[in-house]
This record gives C-alpha cells, sequence and structure tokens, in this order.
C-alpha cells in the first residue's frame, strides 16, 4: 500500500506539471517550480554517495549503517535525474535562462559559456564523469566486502573516495553556476557553489537518516541502533553551524559591496513578499536545529531526531526555492502554495523512494551493511532482503 502511494504521488506531480504548463500563458514561473525541484532532488541524491566517502576517509563505522544506503539513493535516482535534466534542456531551457529565449540578442552580448549546446554537454561531461568515478569505487567496495574484511582494500578506496568528491564538487558547481547565476544577469559569487554542496550535504543526512527506518534492517522491537543516534545528533549539528557559515560568507561580501546588480537578487529573496519564506528558511534550517540539537535527550531520541530530519529538509527546501523562483516571480501569486507546486514536492519525494525500491528489486545481491553495535564495533551484518 504504501508503494502505490507514493505511485499515485508521482503520476499526480507529473499530472499536474504537464497540465499547468500546458494551460499557462507565460509557464517561466512553473518551469522555475520544476528547475527548483531538480536542483534540490539531485543535488541531495548525488550527494548520497559523498556521505559514503566521507564516512569512509573519516574512518567512521557507525557512517557504515547509512554508507551503502546513500550509494544506492546516488544510483537508483540517475533515470529520474535524466529524465528531469532532459525536460528542461528540451521544453524548458528559454523560459529559464534569458540567454537561451528568442529575444536573447536584446540583452546584449553575452558570454560563450551562455550557450545551448555548451549547456547540454557541460552536463553530460561533469554529470558522466561523476557518475563513472562513483560506480568505480561502488563496485570496489563490493569486492571489499566479499573479501571478508574490512580494510582489505582500504587505501585503494580512499583514494577513490577523493575522487568521488572531486568530482561530485565539480559536477555540482556546474549545477549552481546554470540554475543559481546564470538565469540572473551579470550576477556572480565565487562562494556560491561552496554553499550550494554544504547544503546538499546537510540535506541529504537527514534524508538518509529518516529512509532508513523503511530500507535497513533492525533487530526486532528496535527502531534504530541507540549508539547511532548521538553521532547523527552531532553530524545534523556540525553541518548547521557549517551551513550558517557558509550563509553567513556568501551574504556579507554581497551586502558589503553594495553594487546594485549584485545585491538586488539577493534583496529580492530576503524583503516584499518573499520576506516570510526567508523567515521561514532560517527558522527551518538553522535557529530550530540549532536550538533542538543542544539538549542530549532530544539527540538520543529517535522520534525527535525523526522531527529534527524532517524540519532540516524543509529549511532547505525553501532554500532552494528562494534561489531560482524569485527570478521569476514578484511572490504576489502563489507558486508553493498551489496544487502543481505541492505536487512537484511530493513526487520529488515519492520519486526517491521508488527509485531506492525498484534497485533493491532489480538488484537483491547489493547488500546493505550495517554496523553491529552489539559485538563491540567489530562485526558486519549483510542484509539481502530488507523490503518488507
Amino acid at each position: 500500500m504504501f508503494y502505490w502511494v507514493l505511485l499515485i504521488l508521482l503520476v499526480n506531480g507529473i499530472v499536474a506539471f504537464v497540465y499547468t504548463v500546458a494551460t499557462t500563458a507565460d509557464p517561466a514561473t512553473t518551469w522555475g517550480m520544476f528547475a527548483t525541484t531538480y536542483i534540490y532532488f539531485v543535488g541531495i541524491s548525488q550527494t548520497g554517495i559523498v556521505i559514503s566517502c566521507i564516512m569512509r576517509i573519516a574512518k567512521s563505522k557507525w557512517g557504515l549503517y547509512f554508507g551503502r544506503l546513500g550509494e544506492i539513493l546516488t544510483f537508483s535516482f540517475i533515470p529520474v535525474s535524466i529524465v528531469m535534466f532532459f525536460a528542461i534542456y528540451f521544453g524548458g531551457l528559454e523560459h529559464l535562462f534569458y540567454w537561451a529565449g528568442p529575444h536573447a540578442a536584446d540583452h546584449g552580448p553575452v558570454s560563450p559559456w551562455l550557450n545551448k549546446n555548451f549547456f547540454l554537454w557541460r552536463y553530460i561531461v561533469t554529470t558522466g564523469l561523476f557518475y563513472l568515478i562513483s560506480f568505480w569505487y561502488f563496485r570496489a567496495a563490493r569486492s571489499e566486502e566479499k573479501g571478508g574484511r574490512l580494510g582489505t582494500y582500504a587505501g585503494g578506496l580512499n583514494v577513490l573516495a577523493g575522487f568521488v568528491m572531486f568530482f561530485y564538487v565539480w559536477a555540482n558547481t556546474n549545477m549552481a553556476w546554470d540554475f543559481g547565476m546564470m538565469i540572473i544577469r551579470h550576477w556572480e559569487s565565487t562562494i556560491f557553489p561552496g554553499y550550494f554542496w554544504v547544503g546538499n550535504i546537510f540535506a541529504c543526512a537527514p534524508l538518509l537518516y529518516i529512509m532508513s527506518f523503511k530500507f535497513v534492517k533492525r533487530r526486532p522491537g528496535r527502531h534504530i541502533e541507540e549508539g547511532l543516534l548521538d553521532p547523527v545528533g552531532k553530524f545534523f549539528m556540525g553541518f548547521t553551524l557549517t551551513w550558517i557559515y557558509m550563509f553567513w560568507s556568501q551574504h556579507i561580501v554581497i551586502w558589503y559591496s553594495d553594487l546594485p546588480a549584485k545585491t538586488a537578487p539577493i534583496f529580492k529573496q530576503m524583503l516584499g513578499a518573499f520576506q516570510p519564506t526567508f523567515a521561514a528558511m532560517l527558522v527551518l534550517v538553522f535557529i530550530v536545529p540549532f536550538v533542538l540539537l543542544l539538549f542530549r535527550k532530544i539527540k538520543l531520541n529517535y522520534r525527535s531526531l525523526y522531527a529534527v530530519a524532517i524540519i532540516i529538509l524543509a529549511g532547505i527546501w525553501f532554500n532552494r526555492y528562494l534561489m531560482v523562483v524569485p527570478v521569476f516571480t514578484d511572490g504576489n501569486k502563489p507558486v508553493l502554495a498551489t496544487w502543481m507546486g505541492l505536487s512537484l514536492v511530493a513526487a520529488g519525494f515519492a520519486a526517491m523512494y521508488l527509485s531506492v525500491a525498484c534497485f533493491r528489486r532489480l538488484f537483491p545481491k547489493v547488500t546493505i551493511t550495517t554496523f553491529d553495535l552489539a559485538t563491540g564495533g567489530d562485526a558486519l551484518e549483510k542484509e539481502h532482503d530488507i523490503l518488507m
């Protein structure tokens, strides 16, 4: 029943988007909402394997509980991410990018970077190389498991993990440039790509925590191993502080320069009709998680940590929304609080769950390896059937 509900949400999202595009005189805002959905879910999905790499390089034993799920999330979502990109390329390019529209010449000469063919090929090259090196890492990690003990391929896998993160940064820098800066004339920020990556990691970790309740096998009567809750809470707190640091670094430099071409897009996100959304974003991404995670009781309770994870995911969604949608509307008409807007959000999460479920059905021999805390951290439990 759970998966039927997800399928209905996915179909509803597709129908709502297609119908709105077909019946709207100026669908730029609708495509802006779709682009928001794209950068949010594709960014999170690509970060799944990066979480695994971070845990490996840091030699985090508790991170083994989530690492393979993150890898599966990255690979299972590839078909969805490709479909979404080509929907934008063939249907939304002229609506999203001023330099791709029929009146592009009215904006004067533009950089050779702002070119339809180059837009396509830089996506193919950067994303293709990221997925290729990620697959190499994924295969090597599975070989390590088959070898019977951790550490057999540790040196080589650490090197591969470093390459995965390098190509991740490259691919997501490209995404940040295209969907964060290239939709606005003469607006750029050298800090923006890093701000974007940190947001992806900050959102992906809570999502993996939430998805682990469905996909990772647990002991009878246990919702999650108690010894995992404290480090997960600390991880959330760490990236809460890292995100606010990157947020401050991103905004203070632009504010200090006081150049209208640089500050106008930022002020549009913060003031006017978008002011409540901006305030909600700060509350959900920083203030509430920071305050709640100060309390050890909250970090050691799986329900309260689950609630914090949902709050962080909602906050990062508003953050991505403010990156894109204010470019195309003054905010006086609702975009998110519509059938189309809410349907796209629900369809994105449904697509993620269904992708992981389909991956597990198609490749049942791919194990999800969890850390067995009862043995003091020396054993791995391999699960072959985790879907109910």
